[in-house]
């Protein structure tokens, strides 16, 4: 048992150790394999579509690469694995794949042949008779498909030719009945009115005994009018006299009513009136307290931004003339130098012609280009052309390498430097 434990743990660490040396490689080949880069552009008309530009970045000699052309006014771009582009590997793949396909058809229809040939030879019937009796079935399914068809058009035709002969029974008189039909059914239709006509008669009766009689409404309108008595008329005459001795009582009334509402009012206005006069200067003292308030306030604003804009200039003075700010700002600066030296070409080489309409404009661009000396260190050659022309021919080609294992030291030595972490707790705590 101990020993079988043992084979168990002993497999598990050997995957373990398999798994850390895989790491540990990768990560020295991100380190210390770099990454190469190669360009190359060359123009000799007056066009830029024909210029040619080639650029390639390759790592791990070469077996991740990444190309990139341009030609004749036309791009590219090329992935490869180990020189053999990503297309020309899924070309493979899509040929490998049908390849498969076709020899699975193959086999099936080999195999479907092989059954066949062996059902023949149980049943003691070639091939070919096997063959007859597929054509035959091919026939009986093909009458069979003419009958399904032909059964729905005779249905069709069987429903019409019913429709037709309802058609020209519905259009016959009803006259054309037998006799003894009509008589029964005149009989039928007289007893069914005898009943009814029996049932209806004391219905009939019986709102006529309870039921009262009524007066017809011209009769009543005329025994209204006759109820009328002479003095009901003079009393009517006086009615109409009446209301126009109050309506002159009641005008009369309301306008001395109205005379007397009208003084309030009055009152009221003028009252309204001289407060606002009396109002006037306490409302204007009170408009200028307000205005001065906010010219105050403003300007009280104003200078705490400034006194705010000086105590951080003030801390931006102390903090970057301290020495241990200084330190951590010249590191950085070296570093960055550095990487910046190691990122670019190592191998340039070039030339270059090229002139312009105003020979001023030749002079500045040849001083511009005089500036780039200290990095190609004079391995490209600049011929300048005062001819009044526009013209820029020439090829330039380089090279470089980058290595990884550069930035982790540089980052390092910024991260362990006591100045750098000085200033980044100082700029943590600067509102402190």
């Amino acid at each position: 048992m101990l020993h079988i434990l043992w084979i168990l743990i002993k497999f598990i660490l050997i995957l373990l150790g398999i798994l850390l040396g895989l790491v540990l490689l990768a990560v020295l080949l991100v380190l210390f394999c770099p990454v190469r880069y190669s360009a190359a552009a060359a123009k000799e008309g007056d066009s830029f579509k024909e210029a040619e530009i080639e650029a390639r970045v390759s790592w791990l000699f070469r077996a991740i690469g990444v190309r990139f052309f341009f030609k004749n006014g036309e791009q590219k771009l090329v992935i490869t694995l180990f020189g053999i582009s990503l297309d020309q590997i899924r070309g493979w793949l899509d040929g490998l794949g049908k390849r498969r396909k076709a020899r699975r058809r193959r086999r099936s229809q080999s195999r479907g042949q092989g059954s066949r040939g062996k059902t023949g030879a149980k049943s003691g019937k070639p091939v070919a008779d096997s063959g007859k009796a597929a054509a035959d079935d091919q026939k009986k399914s093909s009458k069979q498909k003419e009958r399904t068809r032909s059964e729905p058009e005779k249905s069709s035709e069987k429903k019409a030719e019913v429709k037709e002969i309802q058609a020209k029974e519905s259009e016959l008189p009803h006259e054309k009945t037998t006799e003894p039909e009509a008589e029964r059914t005149e009989e039928g239709s007289e007893a069914e009115s005898r009943k009814k006509e029996e049932q209806q008669e004391p219905i009939r009766q019986e709102p006529s005994r309870e039921m009262p009689e009524k007066k017809s409404p011209d009769i009543v309108r005329i025994t209204v009018s006759e109820k009328k008595s002479p003095e009901a008329a003079n009393t009517e005459d006086v009615a109409d006299e009446v209301p126009e001795v109050i309506e002159g009582e009641t005008s009369e009334s309301v306008n001395t009513e109205s005379g007397k509402s009208q003084l309030p009012v009055l009152f009221t206005r003028i009252r309204d009136i001289l407060t606002r006069i009396i109002g006037l200067p306490g409302a204007l003292w009170r408009k200028i307290t307000s205005f001065i308030k906010g010219i105050l306030g403003k300007i009280r604003h104003i200078r705490n931004t400034i006194a705010g804009i000086r105590s951080k200039l003030d801390w931006w003075k102390e903090f970057l003339g301290n020495e241990k700010t200084k330190a951590a700002i010249a590191l950085v600066w070296k570093d960055a130098k550095g990487l910046i030296h190691h990122v670019l070409p190592t191998k340039v080489e070039g030339q270059v012609t090229f002139g312009c309409d105003d020979p001023s404009i030749t002079g500045t661009v040849l001083a511009v280009l005089g500036m780039t000396f200290p990095f190609h260190q004079n391995r490209i050659q600049v011929t300048p052309l005062f001819d009044g022309e526009n013209q820029l021919t020439g090829n330039i080609s380089l090279k470089g390498r980058i290595y990884g294992i550069m930035f982790v030291k540089a980052a390092l030595e910024i991260y362990i430097n006591k100045n750098v972490k000085y200033v980044i707790n100082r700029w943590k705590h600067k509102e402190d």
